[in-house]
């Protein structure tokens, strides 16, 4: 429940709950460390490698499929309660890994469950720091945003180095340290993890409202339009994007074209959402559309974006998880190679946790940069972090030696934190922060079906290029035809961003 406080007395609290939320989201990233004790509780339980491959699996379920009912959780019962479940399930999940490793199970169901319920138990805590991060600084929301995810990507790291330093060939103290250091630092910190408000309505309370609902279903802003609509309106009722008067002129401002058309040009803090949320697939009028959730997701706006973001959020996570065989491939396709493959695959997963951190925490005041002093959309960020990804891309296919791997590593790594660092900025702009877990939870699902598709396509361009007994030798060539995919999916992605933009411009321009 948010917490009404006096005006003179936000600062203190906010800057309370966003260091809670950046321990918070550094404890809750429990998925990375699997690939630490994976190796070990496979050998250890007798599992075939049909089984680590189901593991892995319902891991990644739990993360994806998960986050639209996290995201629900979260926005009803608030983000300190949501928070707290989300510290009791990890101590159950990893208490349970715990359990099955010390006395070597070889049920492979309790072991899907318990990794399906460590990553949502994960996600709904680190969903719950970000919801109150963008709620509590509206006017900063970018910055405020990047501290909670860029921790998620450092809790890796530091996860890792945890491992190394002080449970060497120690899987069993290990997942017993996890489920009660993360269940304690999420629910120690869930009690400082308040949504603050104060009692005087401003800007900052009603910015927390999903402005689309507020633009359609206004018949005096509709008014305001009325007369501009035949210029644009083949563009508008396509793309469903402009630029939306300041919430005080929602508020205060009557019918007048003038008036409102004065609020856009003077107001600071005003922000491009949809002038009119055209719905795709569910019919406009019918009581199903009537229902804010389904009016939102339907709209052509969040379609939009759930294929941007799941695009190029599952372009980010294949390079990720596919690098390890990356490294196999170029070593063994270069017989005078001394490499170990195992260190060259760790140093690829610690550049690229570095490199995303980096990307997450630098996102939030370039994406408020961007807005605030240039008066230009945070999607621009998008189209930069499209391009990195693209010339990531290309960097792979041109690379034929593993200790070269630093550099795609780098590039993908940053360009994946700087895209998924800045979208939770663009959610809460567009569709507010009253219901923001929701529609986050439920765009961040488009990446699962991406990625099985790439993971697929890109087994069977090895196999392809494998001899009888499953060796390429081939170097990038191996699986060259799967990036040079994913490469024109970044640049596909990337023009879908641009023309968004050159629209919000359009309509901008066409409503002064």
């Amino acid at each position: 429940m948010p917490l009404d406080i006096s005006k003179n007395g936000l600062f203190r609290p906010r800057i309370k709950a966003l260091i809670a939320a950046f321990l918070i989201a550094m404890g809750s990233s429990t998925p990375y460390v699997y690939s630490i004790f994976a190796p070990q509780l496979i050998e250890n339980s007798n599992l075939t490698p049909n089984d680590a491959a189901k593991l892995g699996l319902f891991l990644s379920l739990g993360g994806t499929i998960g986050g639209f009912p996290a995201g629900i959780i979260i926005d009803h019962i608030g983000p300190a309660a949501a928070d707290r479940v989300g510290g009791f399930l990890a101590f159950t999940a990893f208490s349970t890994l715990h359990y099955g490793f010390v006395n070597k199970s070889g049920n492979l169901y309790l072991f899907m469950f318990a990794l399906s319920l460590s990553s949502f138990a994960s996600i709904i805590s680190f969903y719950s720091t970000i919801k109150c991060a963008t709620t509590n600084f509206p006017h900063h929301r970018g910055i405020a945003g990047a501290f909670p995810v860029s921790a998620y990507a450092l809790g890796s790291l530091i996860y890792s180095s945890i491992s190394v330093n002080f449970f060497t060939d120690n899987t069993a103290g290990l997942l017993r340290f996890i489920s009660l250091f993360s269940s304690i630092i999420c629910v120690s910190c869930s009690f400082y993890l308040h949504i603050i408000t104060h009692i005087e309505p401003d800007i900052g309370s009603l910015e927390s409202q999903p402005l689309i609902r507020k633009v359609s279903v206004s018949s005096q802003l509709l008014d305001v339009f009325n007369k501009k609509r035949k210029s644009f309106s083949s563009s508008l009722s396509y793309w469903g994007v402009g630029k939306a008067p300041s919430m005080e002129s929602l508020v205060n401002e009557g019918p007048r074209p003038e008036a409102a058309g004065s609020s856009i040009n003077s107001n600071p803090v005003v922000l491009y959402t949809a002038v009119e949320d055209t719905p795709v697939f569910v019919k406009e009028g019918t009581p199903l559309w009537s229902h804010e959730i389904v009016k939102t997701i339907f709209s052509r706006l969040f379609i939009k974006y759930y294929i941007i973001l799941g695009t190029l959020q599952a372009v980010g996570q294949f390079y990720i998880y596919s690098v390890g065989f990356l490294v196999v491939t170029l070593v063994q396709s270069n017989s005078g190679s001394h490499d170990k493959i195992g260190s060259v695959q760790s140093l690829q997963v610690s550049i690229i946790a570095i490199a995303s951190f980096l990307g997450r925490l630098s996102s939030g005041p370039i994406s408020d940069f961007i807005r605030k002093k240039l008066k230009a959309q945070r999607l621009w960020c998008i189209v930069a972090g499209a391009v990195l990804m693209t010339i990531g891309q290309i960097t792979i296919i041109t690379i034929n030696d593993s200790n070269l791997l630093i550099y795609p590593s780098l590039i993908i790594g940053f360009a994946f934190g700087f895209i998924f660092g800045t979208f939770p900025a663009i959610v809460a702009d567009d569709f507010g922060t009253s219901k923001f877990t929701t529609f986050w939870g439920l765009m961040t699902t488009g990446a699962s079906i991406i990625l099985s598709q790439l993971n697929n396509y890109f087994a069977s361009d090895l196999v392809s290029n494998s001899d009888e007994d499953g060796l390429c030798t081939l170097a990038s060539s191996c699986y060259s035809d799967t990036f040079i995919l994913t490469k024109y999916l970044c640049i596909l992605i990337g023009s879908l961003v641009l023309v968004t933009i050159y629209m919000n411009h359009r309509i901008q321009l066409s409503i002064k």
